[in-house]
């Protein structure tokens, strides 16, 4: 029997996130430039294919577009950031995270968004092995 803590939470269950704890995961997990140009474009390909299967009246490119577009955001982690995606932790606000992030590159922000969130910029960390 799984037994509620005493903020109604289940025993063993992780504490929910708010977006703005997430967001800062979200913006540390994306340093390296080129995967968040793979998100830029998965977010195009995502909004295209919706575009396309309204216009034409299609399901077919929506439901080839989407996947694809999720595969390419979560590959970029694997092969060019080495780290997990943050999918698992809470897809509908890495929807949103993405799509704030593609906003503030787009509009010169996301520079400042890191230095406001205490991250530096927005570059991959590099990790020096220490002097002898």
């Amino acid at each position: 029997m799984v037994k509620a803590d005493n903020g109604g939470r289940m025993a063993g269950a992780r504490p929910r996130l708010t977006f703005a704890q997430f967001w800062r995961l979200y913006l540390d997990a994306h340093r390296h430039p080129a995967t968040r140009g793979m998100h830029y474009g998965a977010t195009a390909l995502g909004a295209a294919t919706a575009a396309l299967s309204i216009a034409l009246e299609e399901a077919a490119f929506v439901l080839t577009g989407i996947p694809l577009a999720v595969m390419m955001a979560v590959g970029s982690h694997w092969w060019i950031e080495r780290n997990q995606p943050l999918i698992k932790v809470n897809a509908f606000y890495g929807a949103l995270a993405d799509m704030r992030m593609c906003w503030l590159a787009s509009t010169g922000g996301l520079a400042r968004e890191y230095e406001r969130l205490g991250l530096g910029v927005p570059a991959p960390q590099i990790h020096r092995a220490p002097a002898e």
